[in-house]
């Protein structure tokens, strides 16, 4: 037998209404407008009132329309893999990312949206792409975990250190290539190579050259050693400009950086500039007090942290406990900076 709790929820309770008796009395008076002359003022005056609330009552059940559609549709994007709310953006360690749904789809939007790459209209969500039609994300799902035999090529990766270039170039090594990254921080870079837990199978043909690709001799010189080299078989231009940072996020990677890698370290390590020329203190505040304190950390233990995924999650920096990103770098708190500044409002040092 089954007892059911006859006391209504919370939800089913209704709001509490007009007064009976007013009630009653607005709808007397309602009544008496048919018997008024059309543009009689009281009848003009009730028709406007009753308008106006006629007009609200449309307005608010369109908003929630779309606001079921809108939660609906949120559901199904948060289902996949690359839209879940709890999903480790931009970390280093390459946690796989998981769609909740056991099934090829997540469901079906309510609102159709334009595909990323082709940009047709798409309902049908792919379990694991959300931004993608079902055919876009076939493709991509094939050539996700694409393997090939690079052996005895030579590539050539900008901005290899951390992040996708990092993942970029492990991809290039476990596939056989005799890999170049180039970087601003070699030594944090042959730090976080040297942790890969395989990479005893390809760290002797990875070879990591410290470099400001804003600088165009060093550039020049970097042209000049690859073409001795031989032959290069594979190009990714991944560097990019760096955004500039509040004082003091480049100080825990500027100062391991400047300990010396044991001697006798694989990989080898080129360098065509250095640190403190790389990154100016106008640019990045590198030089000035961190927020945290930073130095106790040593650079493995920097390397160590800028590896673990969650080590730069909000309740970390706002637990005032030492958080280190993916790049090396304490978290940046700031909420405006040139990615959303109109382009007058950009620092003519960081153009």
């Amino acid at each position: 037998m089954t007892v059911t709790d006859p006391s209504p929820t919370p939800a089913s309770v209704p709001a509490a209404g007009i007064d009976p008796a007013e009630l009653a009395v607005c709808l007397r008076v309602l009544a008496q407008v048919d018997e008024l002359d059309t543009e009689h003022p009281d009848a003009v005056a009730i028709r406007r009132a009753t308008a106006g609330i006629w007009k609200s009552v449309r307005v608010r059940r369109r908003k929630a329309k779309r606001d079921a559609v809108t939660e609906a549709d949120r559901a199904v994007t948060e289902a996949t893999a690359t839209g879940a709310p709890g999903r480790i953006d931009d970390e280093t360690r390459g946690v796989p990312l998981v769609s909740a749904t056991p099934g090829a789809t997540a469901g079906t939007l309510q609102r159709a949206r334009s595909c990323y790459t082709c940009k047709q209209r798409y309902t049908l969500v792919d379990a694991f792409y959300h931004q993608l039609c079902p055919p876009c994300a076939a493709l991509n799902r094939s050539r996700r975990d694409a393997r090939t035999d690079l052996t005895g090529r030579r590539a050539l990766l900008t901005g290899g250190r951390a992040k996708i270039g990092m993942y970029i170039a492990l991809r290039l090594l476990r596939d056989g290539a005799d890999t170049t990254i180039t970087t601003r921080f070699p030594n944090d870079a042959a730090r976080r190579f040297a942790a890969m837990p395989d990479s005893a199978d390809w760290l002797h043909r990875l070879r990591i050259v410290g470099i400001d690709l804003r600088d165009p001799a060093q550039v020049v010189r970097l042209a000049d050693d690859v073409a001795a080299r031989g032959h290069l078989d594979v190009l990714i231009n991944n560097a990019a400009q760096t955004v500039r940072r509040s004082p003091g996020s480049y100080s825990a990677l500027v100062t391991a950086e400047q300990e010396a890698l044991p001697a006798g370290t694989v990989p080898e390590v080129l360098r065509f500039g250095d640190v403190s020329a790389a990154h100016p203190a106008a640019l990045t505040g590198a030089l000035r007090p961190a927020t945290l304190e930073p130095a106790a950390l040593s650079p493995h233990a920097l390397t160590e942290l800028a590896l673990t995924a969650g080590s730069a999650d909000p309740e970390r920096v706002e637990a005032g406990i030492v958080s280190i990103d993916a790049g090396g770098l304490l978290p940046d708190t700031a909420h405006v900076n040139s990615w959303t500044q109109p382009v007058e409002d950009v620092d003519p040092l960081e153009l």
